[in-house]
């Protein structure tokens, strides 16, 4: 099969009107109309207004029959659209024609796509079947997956998650079935610094996170947190910041798990070489001490006070321990001193 690749100008090119995403059409206005109501055409516009046309993408077209250059785009009605709108707002449907003539104000947009041009339907037929049908037994295109996304994304919120995720595995606490489609509750609880500084879980550098409690006290809270993520119900998606810092706060009680703090040590240490390159420049660098971010809340405590029936001492130990010190250390020290005195009232 010999496929023609040219520039052609979008002038010469007309919609589908057969096309699979609509019933059959007999206007290029009706398939304007339907492309912009259902196929979210504006959205495309600003996009090409914003960054230009999807290099990676080419158009194919077909020829017209009895039409000198003319063809039928089977494939890229959207942008067609787009463009097409781009240089003639008034095409648009009327409650877009102002925003697509503020749009073809901003600059100059393309004239042509380069296409490629098949004989006919039946030429095309297997390219489209690839492009639209999803993975296709392996032979069409496969859609990232959540964590695929994330990786790519770069973001370093989803970079905490994910690379939780890869430690729990590579550790056993975790399988890679059991760990499908849980990355976006690990990234809302490890979004949160409360339950980070709980855990022990150092993000300063994204792509090498560190830990600040002994490995088997940070293992034994990873253990946990794994447990209640299978679970569903004491950690799940739906779970907002003051119920996350609710189940965090337990965490640092539990068998096992100290008060003891160490010096960030990367989750990986045994990895690649750039990781062990990057291990081995952390331990010869000097580091500024671990930064408490808020006094640490210790269940003992917080039991003690329950006993004494005492709501305002409970609540007050509560804010101490909830108050991030690097911004309100004066305010941490008044609530420390006031809930102390209150406790030598109590006991006197």
């Amino acid at each position: 099969m010999r496929i023609l690749e040219k520039p052609v100008p979008i002038g010469r090119i007309f919609f589908d009107l057969s096309n699979p995403r609509h019933d059959p059409l007999t206007t290029e206005d009706q398939a304007i109309e339907y492309l912009c109501d259902k196929e979210e055409v504006w959205s495309l516009a600003r996009d090409i207004a914003a960054i230009g046309l999807n290099p990676l993408e080419r158009v194919a077209l077909i020829p017209i029959k009895g039409q000198k250059d003319a063809y039928i785009m089977a494939e890229g009605n959207r942008r067609l659209c787009a463009l097409k709108l781009l240089a003639d707002p008034d095409r648009a449907p009327a409650k877009l024609r102002k925003g697509f003539a503020s749009l073809a104000a901003r600059r100059t947009f393309p004239k042509e796509f380069y296409a490629a041009v098949f004989n006919d339907g039946e030429e095309v037929r297997p390219w489209l079947e690839r492009m639209h049908n999803g993975a296709y037994d392996g032979r069409g295109r496969r859609q990232w997956n959540s964590e695929q996304s994330q990786r790519y994304s770069g973001s370093n919120k989803n970079k905490v998650a994910q690379g939780f995720l890869d430690y729990a595995v590579a550790e056993g606490l975790l399988s890679e079935e059991d760990r499908k489609g849980k990355l976006t509750t690990v990234q809302r609880f490890l979004g949160n610094d409360f339950m980070r500084e709980t855990m022990g879980l150092d993000q300063t550098n994204p792509d090498e996170l560190a830990r600040t409690r002994p490995k088997a006290e940070f293992d034994a809270i990873a253990r946990r947190f794994i447990r209640d993520l299978l679970g569903g119900e004491l950690v799940n998606s739906r779970m907002n910041k003051p119920k996350i810092v609710e189940y965090a706060r337990p965490l640092a009680s539990i068998p096992g798990v100290t008060s003891t703090r160490i010096e960030a040590e990367a989750l990986f240490s045994n990895g690649d070489s750039t990781s062990s390159k990057k291990s081995a420049k952390r331990k010869t660098t000097p580091k500024k001490p671990h930064k408490i971010r808020r006094v640490e809340y210790a269940n003992e405590i917080a039991s003690a006070l329950k006993s004494y029936g005492n709501y305002k001492l409970e609540s007050l130990y509560h804010s101490i321990c909830d108050i991030e010190l690097e911004h309100h250390t004066p305010l941490v020290c008044i609530g420390a001193w006031a809930f102390f005195e209150s406790l030598n009232v109590k006991d006197s």
